[in-house]
């Protein structure tokens, strides 16, 4: 069966058609990613792949960095968040913990949920209706989010959406059909955050389906889940807080696939990013709730590390040498190949370096203009406007202005996103060594020149200089990693920079090949580094040679998220939980409310068919077609009494069903 992998990513999107038999990689294509409509790359990248073997494929599968983009710019729908006999005080007293808005945008529906004698008292629903119909008109979608759901199978949550529904239309997520685990404020700002999603990632599938259209296709699609399993459209629609992470999830299930690595540490290097997930017994590590800006969820994810340092960034000049920023700017090869003028920009700059010395970068670039510039100050204004013209050095902007380019404030600018630097980048450096030829070669060069009129240092030590700072961001941040994973809340922070030092001295050593006099410091590790991502394989190699282990890239390791979303399985779980109360019966959360056991042994067995009937209703939600494989795995928490006996603190039985096609 042939499959379409897209992932959209912060500056390239890439395409690959897989053949999901053979595990082949059959047809690929990169393209720069288009932010303002990301269908028009994603367009340009399908187009790129083979046009015979595209209309023979199946299915799409995409990665995406819709959702988490939403989180860490604040956007979404406009989702009402109601809990359902919550104490708005417990909700004050973890006020930001968890990204729960403030307590008056939060609607408290008041009623009776006793976990201790297992009763439910209702809400008055009819003040529940009246509410709704005054205040509840303005939202795209409601997160519903009951308290001790347990009792009755959330069943005030289905009540509650039966009347909005009938009362507004609104789109309603229930926290407990998300999630199942106690924590009922993680449990709401997972549920609200899924809401504020649901009308992005509709608008978004809708763009897709657009662009098949446009091309021919008629397509089964699935997106990229945060965990490296994927999953279909209709239940994508329903859960989108599931693609948080996906991006990196990706590229770590990608290099899984191409290597048929089964341990190690993969490392992803992209444009602004690298992101690190560590692979034992063929399945990377997960954490059970991802974190992405002011939100903590219970979404399941690949465990990973994530530092700034990517292809794209920032080479800035300090105290007579040239250091490695954490931000992303453009490269100036890749704008000159978009933007010609930049070469004579970029000449000028060079003339009249003894005038007009720069610290912070060459070019400024519009990257979005705002629909009301009437917030920003007059400098601000002018500068966008002239910006609209196209990508303006310094110097070039300073003369429209008419002010030195040392009184221009950018900070606001960049920081919104408005606009973007452009300079010299390690993407540059790979130009001059002849590692990656994709774009102007020629600018490269000359913004090179000059970092040597400013450093005094020649062409090819500052190249070999920017490499090398690659290597050690790289060669430290896994060295941290590994000891993180080994000595746990032993490795301090305080302690990061004697390894720094240390892996410092290591580095110089090596890259000169001289021996140390008095003592020899080693990194031996243990875990094999696995590369994925474009500029990742041209620094491996040494990063591996300083931690004294080997390394894999495959040759289509530039495209690893694209394979990573066309080889993902169709993976659902379903977690039943059983608790102990104060007479020694054990609890069991059904469909219904609470079951009752006195055995732990028929508690665990009806457990086990809760999950296994739920998780298979899920996957069924997917796919009709082909047939299902199902594990069980089961969690048990137990508390040892001074006598010696076992008190249960809680089970967690947890059904995983992976479709077979």
């Amino acid at each position: 069966m042939l499959g379409i992998g897209i992932d959209t990513g912060g500056t390239c999107t890439d395409a690959v058609i897989f053949d999901s038999k053979s595990r082949k990689i059959l047809s690929w294509a990169k393209t720069l990613t288009t932010k303002n409509d990301l269908k028009i790359g994603i367009l340009e990248a399908m187009r790129g792949l083979d046009d015979e073997l595209l209309h023979k494929a199946e299915y799409i599968a995409l990665s995406t960095t819709l959702a988490t983009n939403a989180c860490v710019e604040d956007k979404g729908g406009r989702a009402k968040l109601v809990f359902i006999g919550l104490d708005p005080r417990a909700v004050t007293m973890m006020k930001g913990t968890y990204g729960l808005p403030e307590i008056s945008d939060i609607y408290f529906l008041d009623c009776k949920l006793d976990i201790s004698d297992r009763k439910a008292t209702p809400p008055d629903w009819d003040k529940f209706r009246e509410d709704v119909r005054r205040d509840f008109r303005e939202y795209d979608s409601v997160a519903l989010v009951q308290i001790n759901p347990q009792l009755n199978g959330g069943m005030f949550e289905i009540q509650a959406e039966e009347i909005i529904k009938e009362e507004t239309g609104a789109l309603c997520v229930r926290g407990y059909d998300l999630f199942q685990e106690i924590n009922v404020q993680k449990r709401g700002a997972t549920a609200l955050l899924n809401a504020r999603l649901m009308p992005l990632v509709m608008e978004f599938f809708d763009s897709i389906e657009a662009s098949m259209k446009e091309m021919g296709l008629d397509l089964n699609i699935y997106v990229m889940k945060s965990d490296g399993t994927v999953m279909g459209k209709e239940y994508a629609l329903r859960r989108p807080v599931e693609t948080l992470l996906c991006g990196p999830a990706a590229s770590i299930r990608g290099a899984m696939e191409l290597t048929d690595a089964d341990d190690g540490l993969v490392i992803d290097m992209g444009g602004t990013t690298s992101d690190v997930a560590l692979i034992r017994n063929g399945r990377p590590i997960s954490s059970d709730g991802v974190k992405v800006g002011q939100w903590r969820t219970m979404v399941k994810g690949v465990d990973i590390d994530t530092f700034a340092l990517g292809g794209d960034t920032g080479v800035l000049l300090k105290d007579n040498d040239i250091i490695l920023d954490n931000r992303r700017v453009i490269p100036i090869s890749i704008l000159a190949h978009d933007h010609p003028k930049v070469i004579s920009g970029l000449e000028e700059i060079i003339r009249k370096f003894y005038s007009f010395p720069l610290k912070d970068g060459l070019f400024i670039v519009l990257i979005k203009r705002p629909e009301d510039i009437s917030g920003y100050s007059q400098k601000e204004q002018q500068i966008i406007r002239f910006l609209e013209e196209g990508p303006l050095s310094y110097l070039q902007l300073s003369d429209r202005m008419g002010i030195s380019h040392h009184f221009f404030d950018l900070r606001r600018l960049e920081d919104e996103g408005i606009i973007m630097r452009s300079g010299v980048t390690p993407t540059d450096a790979m130009h001059l060594k002849g590692d990656y030829t994709e774009y102007s070669a020629e600018a490269a060069e000359l913004g090179v020149r000059y970092l040597t009129m400013q450093t005094r240092m020649g062409r090819d030590k500052i190249v070999q200089k920017i490499y090398d700072m690659v290597i050690f961001r790289l060669y430290k941040n896994l060295l941290h990693l590994e000891l993180q994973y080994e000595m746990g809340n032993d490795y301090r922070e305080e302690d990061k920079a004697t390894v720094e030092k240390l892996a410092l001295n290591i580095l110089k050593h090596y890259r000169e090949g001289t021996a140390q006099e008095f003592i020899i410091p080693r990194t031996i590790s243990k875990c094999r580094l696995i590369g994925a991502g474009a500029p990742t394989g041209i620094f491996l190699g040494d990063t591996a040679a300083l931690m004294e282990t080997d390394y894999q890239v495959s040759e289509y390791s530039k495209v690893a998220n694209a394979v990573g979303a066309a080889a993902g399985d169709i993976i659902t779980e379903y977690t039943a939980l059983i608790h102990m109360d104060q007479k020694g019966d054990y609890l069991v959360p059904g469909d219904e409310g609470i079951e009752v056991f006195g055995s732990y042994e028929r508690a665990l067995e009806r457990a086990k068919e809760i999950a296994v009937k739920k998780a298979e209703e899920r996957a069924r939600m997917q796919s009709q077609e082909g047939g299902l494989k199902t594990d069980v795995e089961v969690k048990e928490d137990f508390f040892r009494l001074p006598a010696g006996d076992r008190m249960l603190v809680e089970t967690r039985v947890i059904a995983s069903v992976q479709i077979i096609i």
